[in-house]
């Protein structure tokens, strides 16, 4: 019996079912194929980076978290009389100065964002001290970090292997972590990143990408081709070669290359393969902003915006994507604090629209002439000085009921009568001769 009959003989008789076979795709993932397939049809996969190495997934995730750290938080307290401060001096303001000693609040809570973008959960330690007061937030690895129930009581791990028991650190009380996750679907407690729901496109567009780095470095086209209506033999054209590739290396340097013996450059365009690669890719990158809900504009795509109205596109994203994520911020902040009914985390969604300043000024023209804000308090959020009798809520005239009153009485003024008019008309005639 020969060496390949004793092969063949180890999965069965030749002609048999030996299955399953696997092939291999474009990016390295593994697939079990069926027995009519080849292993085109699924030859894309996520890449190891899990988003991070897709631009257009970097982007939508780095814009969410750039948007929320520029949002200032703030510890609002609600008194009995309807009125809302702002709570200067509490654990929570304390922290969003800093939340630890190597940090600010600008850097914690973007990369808390974006870590929770990409993995689609978020960790941070809590550090309290005596009486239950945060005094530190320090963020975690997601690969250290699971949840654990155990008699009803939810703790979490943290250490550098939660899925092995020798290698878990310590375990810690759920109120102990602040933990911002996304879509939860497999697991009550662990969310998934939004580019598990882009997986195709993301492979589309990485495996075009890859493709098109490859055409470009081992099979790059000229920029165009020297024609000739001439007959040209061997010798010729190597001499012609050498004359072009000697004056085309100084183009570069503002020289212009003559043309002589009815030579004619013709320039080579993007074919409609080319075009139709570029479109599919940028089919890709639309999905994936949708995933993420992010507007095109913002992860730079401006082929269909103009950007004139930076409030609207801000509004939009706020209303799509933006506000909720801020939402679940705010009260998983809220939780870990453990601020009372009449107390809450808010961020300062002006900050979104600091640097337009024509509709920031704008809109708070409109809220001091609308009553809805004091001089001094529009004034406040410039960051300016406030001034003299800036505090009172002030409301233009100019619509008042006939025969109003200026003293702020509410019924109205009976006309003058005839032999006051006279009066009144005597004593202005006197004055005009007067002065004449």
């Amino acid at each position: 019996m020969s060496f390949l009959t004793k092969v063949k003989s180890l999965w069965g008789a030749e002609g048999s079912a030996r299955g399953p076979f696997y092939g291999q795709g474009e990016n390295g993932g593994w697939y079990e194929l069926g027995p009519i397939e080849d292993g085109y049809q699924r030859n894309l996969d996520m890449p190891s980076g899990n988003g991070r190495q897709i631009p257009a997934a970097y982007a939508s995730v780095m814009a969410n978290a750039r948007a929320v750290s520029q949002c200032p938080p703030q510890h609002l307290r609600k008194l009995a009389d309807g009125k809302t401060e702002i709570v200067e001096s509490s654990p929570a303001a304390n922290i969003f100065r800093s939340p630890n000693p190597y940090e600010t609040f600008a850097q914690f809570i973007l990369n808390m964002i974006a870590q929770q973008g990409f993995d689609g959960n978020a960790y941070a330690l809590v550090t309290r001290d005596d009486v239950g007061r945060v005094l530190r937030l320090d963020r975690l690895d997601t690969g250290t970090c699971q949840p654990y129930i155990d008699d009803g009581e939810l703790y979490y791990s943290v250490g550098n292997q939660p899925f092995i028991a020798d290698g878990i650190q310590y375990l810690v009380p759920a109120r102990e972590v602040l933990h911002l996750r996304v879509l939860t679907p497999r697991h009550v407690l662990i969310g998934e990143s939004p580019i598990k729901a882009a997986a195709l496109a993301a492979g589309v567009n990485v495996a075009l990408a890859r493709s098109q780095a490859v055409f470009f470095s081992q099979m790059s086209r000229p920029s165009g081709v020297l024609s000739s209506d001439m007959p040209l033999n061997k010798d010729q054209l190597q001499s012609l070669r050498e004359a072009w590739s000697q004056q085309s290396q100084r183009m570069a340097q503002g020289h212009v290359p003559i043309l002589s013996g009815n030579l004619k450059f013709q320039p080579m365009g993007i074919t409609s393969q080319d075009a139709q690669l570029m479109e599919a890719q940028r089919f890709s990158v639309e999905q994936i902003a949708m995933c993420y809900g992010v507007p095109l504009p913002v992860i730079g795509d401006l082929s269909n915006s103009t950007l004139s109205n930076a409030e609207t596109l801000v509004s939009l994203w706020l209303s799509i994507s933006l506000g909720s994520l801020l939402e679940n911020v705010e009260q998983s902040l809220t939780k870990t604090f453990e601020l009372p009914a009449s107390d809450r985390i808010n961020f300062d969604v002006a900050g979104l629209l600091r640097t337009d300043f024509l509709t920031r000024i704008d809109g708070l023209t409109r809220a001091v002439q609308g009553g809805l804000f004091s001089p001094n308090e529009a004034r406040a959020r410039e960051g300016l000085h406030p001034v003299e009798d800036g505090d009172r809520v002030i409301v233009q005239q100019q619509m008042v009921p006939l025969g109003f009153n200026a003293n702020n009485q509410s019924d109205p003024v009976a006309p003058p009568s005839n032999e006051e008019r006279s009066v009144v008309d005597i004593s202005e005639f006197k004055k005009w001769l007067n002065h004449g």
